[in-house]
């Protein structure tokens, strides 16, 4: 680890500096929320009217600051954080670094929209040294759902098609088209037309009830036939998130990712990656990398800002005219001040080499969350890759039942106990910064391991 000094602390490196005030967390000083949260949260909802993420309104903590792996709330409760609002401050809350170029860039330039700046060109110099093969045309945009948006038009663009197939459990974006790739409900509507979402590889619970690798990787095969069957001959892309965020760090067996370049290639087809999720957080700058496979176009975000909103299309040199067709222009994307806060989230993970970190640690969390599941009759699964993790609650794990009760009860109890997880579900992801020590993680693990326990007894799990 390089020991640069980070400006305006006495620590040595980010890892250093990030759990410095996880010594003192978790601190909950009585039952939550707490009056002041109570207090903020009744005002909300008087403006704000439901959420995303229910289990929100089941607890409502309101959140003031974060310092590092930690974050503290409105009644000065400290709370470890492992969900990073679902991964994206993975430097830690309020880092040196990234706030000071944050400043810097705010008393400079904010917007320009379109034209060129010094510290967009740089940000594109840095990002071409990283991305694999020639994916080194960029387009910045705010969120991934925007980026999902440009990359099915630039499919569209490149193949003068429509027809995209994607699979469920992977999320894109809450756009019209970004929802077309996933799973809707009614208030998204009707897919249009030339959306065809199929099951992944997803061993755990094969929705082929077949087993892996006897299988042969019958899903893929599928999803080809099936595709094919439901064309008008005008197919223009496969997207697919190379390890899951939403339905919960599922990882594919290593041929899953080749088939799908395959499948492309055989009709056709633009093969889009969306590394959201994965960006940095898996040990290698992107997932794709432990598979060999190069997608044609990848879209990136969450922790590349550390919290500003940035998200990035990263094209093949040889789709660069289509991606002019398709007028990529927005009126905040890849400004200044979101530029230079990915400079300098760039800067931190290679000069302190952060991957390399995630790796170790990654190795030791996952090793770590599978005595849990082999200890506890309600976690069925633990998975995922570097510090993308997840536990899947069961009914029991004969039958791999989701129960989405326990999951529920076990977001709340982590959050009493100080810990704060994305969940939702049944599947719950517990995930640490990617500056998180080992010994923090393993604090947080026995916050996990009680918060189940609890939610066993509750529940009357044997």
């Amino acid at each position: 680890m390089v020991t640069e000094t980070l400006p305006g602390t006495a620590f040595a490196s980010s890892v250093e500096w990030a759990n410095a005030p996880a010594q003192n967390a978790p601190s909950i000083s009585g039952p939550l929320p707490g009056p002041r949260s109570a207090e903020l949260f009744e005002k909300t909802q008087k403006y704000q009217y439901g959420s995303y993420f229910q289990v929100v309104n089941a607890l409502p903590v309101a959140f003031t600051h974060g310092e590092g792996v930690t974050l503290v709330d409105a009644d000065g409760n400290r709370f470890l954080d492992f969900s990073q609002g679902h991964m994206v401050a993975a430097l830690g809350h309020g880092h040196p670094r990234v706030t000071e170029a944050i400043a810097t860039q705010a008393s400079r330039l904010l917007n320009v929209r379109d034209f060129p700046t010094d510290v967009r060109v740089a940000l594109m110099e840095r990002l071409a040294a990283i991305t694999p093969a020639d994916l080194n045309v960029f387009q910045f945009f705010n969120t991934g759902t925007e980026a999902t948006e440009a990359a099915l038009r630039v499919a569209r663009a490149v193949t003068g098609n429509h027809e995209f197939l994607s699979f469920t459990g992977d999320y894109h974006g809450r756009t019209t088209g970004a929802i077309a790739t996933g799973m809707g409900n009614a208030a998204t509507g009707p897919k249009p037309s030339g959306f065809l979402s199929v099951p992944a590889a997803f061993c755990y619970r094969c929705e082929y009830k077949m087993t892996y690798p006897s299988c042969e990787m019958h899903c893929t095969d599928f999803a080809e036939r099936l595709m094919l069957a439901n064309s008008h001959g005008k197919l223009a892309g496969i997207i697919v998130e190379p390890i899951t965020n939403g339905s919960g760090a599922r990882v594919y067996p290593d041929e899953f990712l080749p088939r799908l370049r395959e499948i492309a290639d055989r009709n056709n087809m633009l093969l889009i990656f969306d590394e959201f999720a994965t960006f940095g957080r898996t040990g290698t700058w992107f997932a794709t990398e432990h598979y060999d496979v190069v997608p044609d176009a990848v879209i990136i975000g969450k922790m590349l800002g550390n919290g500003m909103p940035i998200s990035v299309l990263c094209v093949r040199e040889g789709l660069k005219d289509a991606l002019q067709q398709t007028q990529p222009s927005t009126t905040n994307g890849g400004q200044p001040g979101a530029c230079a806060a990915a400079l300098a989230v760039l800067d931190t993970i290679e000069n302190e080499n952060l991957l390399e970190h995630v790796r170790v640690t990654g190795d030791a969390c996952l090793e770590r969350l599978e005595r849990i599941r082999d200890d506890h009759p309600s976690v069925g699964d633990a998975r995922g890759k570097g510090l993308l993790l997840a536990l899947d609650f069961v009914t029991d794990k004969e039958s791999r039942t989701p129960n989405l009760k326990a999951g529920q009860l076990f977001y709340k109890n982590c959050l009493e106990r100080g810990l704060v997880v994305s969940g939702g579900g049944n599947v719950t992801r517990v995930c640490p910064p990617i500056v998180t020590s080992k010994e923090t993680a393993m604090k947080g693990y026995e916050i996990v391991e009680d918060a189940i326990a609890a939610m066993e007894r509750e529940l009357g799990y044997p």
